[in-house]
């Protein structure tokens, strides 16, 4: 079996859940399992916050009947609401609550006459989704006028609270601090950063995303500056080792030249398993044994470089490629992109192994 594999650790998952709840402990949390909970197996993950998580949020139906397949009776929140009309009667059938927050899904809504429980979205200064907040006073009265429809609450997202200068988030918060809602709705402004970075908006609901799986949404900081462990594990081996004399080349386009004697592993990992292809040769880090050696020349579909210079390691030999030992942070940052990508764009080719702790 090809060693290539991510390693789930669901005691990490729920201490995460337990420092995330310790931040706000008036609030409860939607885990969010979208994208296939951030490439960590939504299924496994869900299933593991069962007896904590009252609600789970999803991207869209596809991701929820999923889980509804698999038995879990929780709330479950459309954070893209719904596409169709036809999507209305799954969302009752299913006891499904989508975010609204367009005027055709009001229309929809209105037309359907559908009895279900759904969700408003303001957009309060991201500018994706959402209406806008001085149209609110409107939006909430043509609301209530659907009886047939349980409004949970309102939903907002921040575009910086990851940021340094909070003075962007400080704005958004301030608009829907202004909102009149109806007095059975229910606030769900926070997002993983929020819940650190702005206590103000935690409000009734958070949405804990990738700092449910330990990692952390702040340039420069990781999970473990915040208590958190990391979920995930990206683990593969060494395939072969080559010795190459300095100046001898590797790889295609002889992306790799050899700066003095020593050895050259390839591991298996490449971009068909979600892997970038193009990242700087010597500046991404591995490790191995405890030791850390960098990634070189251009990675392929199915395998990647490793130059371990004076040392050699046989083939089978273990190699992190991000997790417990070394951050998903750092290595991102090195590639030059965002922990997010690491493990959302791994493909099913990537064995899962789940442990249990």
């Amino acid at each position: 079996m090809r060693p290539l594999k991510k390693i789930i650790d669901l005691a990490a998952l729920r201490h995460n859940w337990q420092v995330l709840q310790a931040q706000a402990p008036q609030a409860r949390i939607m885990a969010v399992v979208k994208a296939n909970a951030y490439g960590h197996d939504a299924l496994s993950v869900a299933q593991a916050l069962a007896d904590v998580a009252p609600c789970y949020a999803v991207a869209c139906s596809e991701e929820a009947v999923a889980l509804r397949a698999a038995g879990l009776r929780q709330a479950i929140v459309l954070l893209e609401g719904i596409f169709s009309p036809e999507e209305i009667a799954l969302c009752a059938e299913q006891d499904l609550q989508p975010v609204i927050h367009h005027q055709r899904q009001l229309d929809w809504l209105a037309a359907a006459q559908t009895p279900l429980k759904a969700w408003l979205k303001i957009d309060s200064g991201m500018h994706r989704l959402g209406f806008a907040a001085a149209e609110s006073e409107a939006l909430f009265a043509q609301a209530l006028c659907m009886p047939y429809v349980d409004w949970q609450g309102v939903v907002s997202h921040f575009a910086c609270a990851d940021s340094e200068d909070l003075a962007h988030a400080e704005g958004q918060l301030a608009q829907l601090q202004h909102l009149q809602l109806p007095d059975t709705w229910q606030r769900s402004y926070a997002n993983s950063a929020a819940i650190f970075r702005l206590p103000a908006a935690q409000g009734e609901w958070l949405r804990a995303g990738i700092m449910l799986y330990g990692l952390s949404p702040f340039e420069d900081s990781c999970g473990a500056d915040f208590g958190l462990q990391a979920v995930m594990t990206l683990q593969t081996e060494i395939l072969a080792t080559h010795y190459l004399s300095q100046g001898e080349s590797a790889g295609y386009a002889q992306g790799f030249i050899a700066p003095s004697e020593g050895y050259l592993a390839t591991i298996a990992i490449g971009y068909g398993d979600g892997w970038a292809r193009r990242i700087e040769s010597g500046k991404v880090p591995v490790l191995i044994e405890g030791r850390r050696y960098y990634l070189v020349g251009l990675v392929t579909m199915d395998m990647a470089l490793i130059w371990l210079g004076a040392e050699n390691y046989p083939a089978g030999t273990a190699v992190e490629l991000f997790g417990k030992q070394l951050a998903a942070e750092e290595v991102a940052a090195a590639a030059e992109t965002i922990p997010y990508t690491l493990s959302t764009m791994l493909t099913p080719r990537v064995r899962l192994e789940v442990r249990h702790g």
